[in-house]
């Protein structure tokens, strides 16, 4: 007998599939993850900036957590969405998985690329 895991217990040699939510993904997936951490990153500091210029924010439940609890809901709001998402990634089989990075870094990539744009016409 070793240590191996080939006699443990099946519960114990799957929890650590279980609990990664990545151990399944693809190099692509990984990469889709990757700009989510990108978008999300990028959203939130041209949010953070914009409304340092004095531009509002245009989601009106961001807005209104913005104006509530300050600019750290808005990173509360982001890390709700990521982990509603890597809940739901686990549900997925492996054949859809990159919906949801890609779902998740789409419009934060796109938010990011408006908030820039809005810049120029401000600056």
């Amino acid at each position: 007998m070793g240590s191996d895991g080939r006699y443990w217990p099946t519960a114990t040699r799957t929890y650590h599939r279980a609990t990664d939510p990545f151990s399944r993904a693809s190099r692509a997936e990984r990469a889709l993850w990757a700009l989510v951490a990108v978008g999300l990153v990028g959203d939130l500091a041209t949010t953070y900036y914009g409304l340092q210029l004095g531009l509002v924010e245009s989601n009106p439940v961001a807005r209104a957590a913005i104006e509530r609890f300050g600019f750290a809901a808005m990173g509360g709001l982001k890390l709700f969405a990521l982990g509603v998402g890597v809940g739901c990634r686990r549900l997925l089989p492996d054949s859809h998985g990159a919906l949801v990075p890609a779902g998740l870094a789409v419009p934060w990539l796109a938010a990011a690329g408006i908030n820039l744009s809005l810049y120029a016409a401000v600056l």
